[in-house]
C-alpha cells in the first residue's frame, strides 16, 4: 500500500495493470498529519487496508501519476548520508568512513516528484537516493528496533552544487551546496514498510536525458538502513515525518573523466524498483 498527496488530500494508492487507483483518507488533512499519528493510523486504518480493497472501494478512482504532489510537506529534519556506497566513495577519492557521514539538507530545498530547478552554477550534479520516512521516531533507537520507527520509503534526488561543496576544500559546504531551491525532490508517494518486500534487493537507477548513469542495488550500502536510523537517533531525536537520504551509488557527474554536469534542458529521472520514479527538469 502506498500513501500519496493527490488533489491536496492524503490518498491510499494501489497499482493494478499499470493503473493507479486511489481512495482519500478520512480524518487527516495531509500525510504529515498521518505521520504525526503514525501508530494510531497503523492500528485504525492500515490494519484493514489492502490493494484489493482500495481498487474495489466505491470511492476509488483512477489517478494520473503526473499529478502526485509532494508527499511529506513539513519534515522537521532532513539528515543525509555521504559516501555510503563503496564505488561512489572510490570515484570521489574518499577513504571508507568509520561511521556514517551525516550532513543536513535544509527543509526549504524540498520539492515534489515533478520538479524543476534553475542551476546555481555550472557544476550541479545528480544523485539518486533511497529516502527513509520516519514514523514513530525517537532517540537512541536500537538497530533491532529501527524498522519500528520507519513509516516507509520514497525516491529522492540529492542535487549537488560541486563548486560550493568544496569551495574551501573537500566537503567544506556540504549542507548549503545541497540545499538550493528544489534541490531535494522526493516522491512520488510513500511505500509503507509493510508493503515493501526485501528493500535491499531494489535497484537505484538514474537517467539523464534517458541515458542510465547510475545503477546499483541497495544492498551495496556500506551502512544499512537499520544502522543509519540507530546511529542518527543516538545523536539527534528523530521526529515523525523526518526524511533520511541514505546515500548515492557511483555514476555521478563529478566522478567521470572528464567531469559532466547538468545543463539547461536536461531531465534527470530517478527510480527505485517498486517505489516509483521522480524527475527534475533543468530550466
Amino acid at each position: 500500500m502506498k500513501l500519496a498527496m493527490y488533489e491536496d488530500k492524503p490518498t491510499l494508492v494501489a497499482l493494478q495493470n499499470n493503473q493507479f487507483w486511489g481512495v482519500p483518507v478520512d480524518g487527516y488533512n495531509s500525510i504529515d498529519d498521518i505521520l504525526n499519528d503514525w501508530q494510531g493510523f497503523v492500528s485504525k486504518v492500515l490494519i484493514d487496508v489492502s490493494d484489493e480493497k482500495i481498487i474495489n472501494n466505491d470511492d476509488s478512482k483512477a489517478l494520473d501519476p503526473s499529478q502526485f504532489e509532494l508527499p511529506v510537506q513539513h519534515p522537521r529534519q532532513i539528515p543525509a548520508i555521504g559516501f555510503n556506497y563503496l564505488d561512489h566513495m572510490k570515484e570521489m577519492a574518499t577513504a571508507k568512513p568509520k561511521a556514517p557521514n551525516v550532513f543536513n539538507k535544509f527543509v526549504s530545498s524540498l520539492a515534489g516528484p515533478q520538479n524543476a530547478i534553475h542551476l546555481s552554477s555550472d557544476t550541479v550534479d545528480w544523485e539518486t537516493e533511497l529516502v527513509v520516512v520516519i514514523g514513530r521516531g525517537g532517540r537512541n533507537i536500537s538497530r533491532e528496533d529501527a524498522e519500528d520507527a520507519i513509516a516507509g520509503y520514497m525516491v529522492g534526488q540529492d542535487l549537488s552544487d560541486r563548486h560550493l561543496q568544496s569551495i574551501d576544500g573537500a566537503g567544506t559546504q556540504f549542507d548549503l551546496s545541497k540545499s538550493f531551491k528544489h534541490y531535494s525532490p522526493v516522491g512520488p508517494y510513500i511505500s509503507t514498510i509493510a508493503d515493501t518486500d526485501d528493500i535491499v534487493s531494489k535497484q537505484v537507477i538514474t537517467k539523464v536525458n534517458g541515458e542510465i548513469v547510475q545503477q546499483a542495488t541497495i544492498d551495496q550500502m556500506i551502512f544499512d538502513i537499520q544502522t543509519l536510523v540507530s546511529y542518527i537517533s543516538g545523536v539527534i531525536e528523530l521526529y515523525p515525518g523526518d526524511l533520511i537520504f541514505t546515500g548515492t551509488p557511483s555514476g555521478t557527474g563529478v566522478g567521470r573523466d572528464p567531469q559532466v554536469f547538468l545543463k539547461s534542458g536536461d531531465v534527470i529521472t530517478s527510480e527505485i524498483d517498486g517505489l516509483g520514479a521522480i524527475s527534475t527538469k533543468v530550466n
